[in-house]
């Protein structure tokens, strides 16, 4: 077997590598920096295979480093800003149904889960069935207050 075919195999296998491993590109890099050795080393053999690989692999290595430059960034500036959400704090502000009548307290479905539910100071009874949001989470309870009808449902109910 050639030399170029195993370094750019060895390249591949380094860019399928890391899209499973969290490495922060290094993988990705060597990888690319694997494909572009892998043609150069074709350049040089006498095969007659290389003349079309090694330009091919060249070709594909500097793609493949571009494209995961470009990857990396959008999605690293997608998560820049976001702070990190978990638990009981990503529970509040999310929208939820009311499965029972909450007067001052009742069940809601959120996520896929049925809560137990009480009314914030000041809230408007709930009925079956209306949408609220989730100020804040007592324990087990969430502090729930009715969701406002979007301009949508107002239209359709003709106010």
């Amino acid at each position: 077997m050639e030399a170029f075919v195993l370094v750019a195999l060895f390249g591949f296998a380094l860019l399928l590598a890391e899209l499973l491993l969290p490495t922060g590109g290094l993988l990705a890099l060597i990888g690319a920096a694997g494909l572009v050795a892998g043609g150069v080393i074709a350049l040089g053999s006498d095969s007659d295979a290389a003349d079309i690989a090694g330009p091919a692999l060249i070709t594909l290595g500097i793609l493949s480093a571009g494209t995961f430059y470009f990857v990396a960034r959008k999605g690293s500036a997608a998560h820049r800003d976001q702070p990190v959400r978990t638990g009981t704090e990503e529970l509040i502000g999310a929208g939820a149904e009311a499965r029972s009548t909450i007067d001052p307290t009742g069940q809601v479905w959120l996520q896929g889960t049925i809560w137990g539910a009480r009314l914030a100071n000041g809230a408007a009874p709930v009925r079956l069935g209306d949408r609220v949001i989730v100020e804040a989470v007592d324990g087990l309870t969430l502090v729930v207050r009715p969701q406002p009808p979007s301009v949508e449902t107002s239209r359709e109910g003709g106010i």
